[in-house]
């Protein structure tokens, strides 16, 4: 019965050795040297790491492996399942912003183990989900402690712990991030195989107790993390005058929710475009595993070496080369290399990106604040995610593969302007 599956387990375990290999010569590279003032903070971001992977993983990966017996067993459509997705993203929509100030005030140790047994409460709530309201209700457990722990939060965390070092840190732990469907997906194909897929939602709560618990619970005290940041105190006020503050704002939030509705939504459909433009199943399938690899080397490359650029001219970058990409594969004819070297533009652009949205709001509005301001960017930001998947889906249906290419662009450049108009901005302040 669950032979398929099992097969298709193997296949995603190799497809995601290159992901791994990567994510071990980060681990060589990238190594934290341990600070005298605050020695201990290499372990914990090793596991805040660990954390991001389990968390990401379960909740956000999971439902592309287990749809499929969820649907067969208590009679849901697939966009009931994927739906649970939408719900969780909205629902940190709402709270991240009443979140904001209590973390800025409080650190974030509190929220984090909180969130955790959060988490592991709406896992095990999907785990015995009878129905759509039972199920999606569950989605809206894990999006509260989603909200808690993972993302802004674990952003603000690091801020509070390595001052100065933020971007790099942060780069490290997108890092891990990327890695989470690399590990998920199989992992989940083979619990799914070995205990059914309610067991693996029992499980996967399990992991949030008895692993992420314990490292949220070693976050020091906000007091602690603020003494310890030392000569990063005299950017606590970021670069941005309070004249410009509400515009830098908005200009952020309309680059990065923009780039987010393109990132989050058609990647998602990345084998249909390449199958609807001419590929094979199998070269669409092997064109496509370039994706994680390319994201990954992107964020490896701006965390060793994006700290000599202003954040902002970054972002400018990778915004100029996803709707450059974007309408390269709408207008030249097919082929293997084109389709290749779409995908490893435009996966790098939005790897680059993806740092750039957690690291551009500490770098130009400062660390005091931080959480706040997160917060505050989440609200259009994740009501972006939560729409992209299901507005590709339509725009590819209705209007076919090249539409949906151009109407990436299209987006795409909405963001690249904004963000041109900010780092012009800046240059005259």
């Amino acid at each position: 019965m669950f032979k398929p599956r099992h097969a298709r387990c193997r296949k995603l375990t190799v497809a995601s050795s290159s992901d791994l290999a990567l994510l071990l010569r980060a681990s060589r590279i990238l190594s934290l040297p341990a600070s005298p003032r605050f020695p201990q903070h290499g372990p914990l971001l090793c596991g805040l790491a660990l954390t991001r992977i389990i968390g990401w993983g379960s909740t956000f990966y999971a439902p592309g492996v287990l749809a499929r017996p969820i649907e067969g067993e208590i009679g849901l459509s697939s966009t009931v399942v994927f739906g649970g997705i939408t719900i969780l993203l909205v629902t940190g929509a709402v709270i991240a912003p009443l979140l904001g100030r209590h973390l800025d005030r409080e650190g974030t140790r509190r929220s984090m183990c909180v969130g955790a047994v959060i988490c592991a409460l709406g896992l095990a709530l999907l785990g015995v989900a009878q129905g759509p309201v039972s199920y999606l209700a569950s989605w809206f457990v894990l999006g509260i402690g989603h909200s808690m722990t993972l993302a802004n939060v674990g952003n603000v965390t690091v801020a509070q712990l390595m001052g100065e070092r933020t971007r790099r840190a942060i780069g490290i732990m997108m890092l891990a991030t990327g890695l989470a469907s690399a590990v998920f997906w199989p992992l989940t194909a083979v619990l799914n195989e070995t205990y059914g897929w309610r067991m693996t939602w029992f499980i996967f709560a399990a992991m949030q107790i008895v692993i992420v618990l314990p490292i949220h619970a070693a976050i020091p005290s906000h007091s602690h993390a603020a003494s310890s940041a030392g000569p990063a105190l005299a950017v606590a006020e970021g670069r941005v005058p309070e004249r410009l503050r509400g515009t830098a704002f908005w200009l952020i939030a309309l680059a990065f929710s923009a780039s987010g509705l393109v990132s989050w939504g058609l990647p998602l459909h990345l084998i249909s475009l390449l199958q609807n433009s001419g590929l094979s199943n199998a070269e669409a399938v092997g064109i496509a595993t370039l994706s994680g690899p390319a994201t990954l080397m992107a964020r490896l490359i701006d965390a060793t070496l994006g700290e000599r650029l202003p954040v902002e001219r970054v972002a400018l970058a990778g915004l100029l080369l996803g709707p450059l990409a974007c309408l390269t594969l709408a207008l030249v004819p097919m082929s293997l290399p084109v389709a290749a070297g779409f995908v490893l533009v435009f996966s790098s652009a939005m790897g680059v990106i993806s740092v750039a949205r957690a690291t551009l709001p500490l770098a130009l509005f400062g660390r005091r604040g931080f959480a706040a301001m997160l917060g505050r960017l989440t609200v259009p930001q994740n009501l972006a995610f939560a729409a992209a998947p299901l507005f590709f889906a339509f725009v590819i249906e209705r209007f076919g593969t090249n539409p949906a290419l151009v109407t990436s662009s299209v987006i795409q450049l909405v963001g690249l302007v904004a963000m041109f108009l900010l780092v012009r901005m800046l240059r005259r302040a």
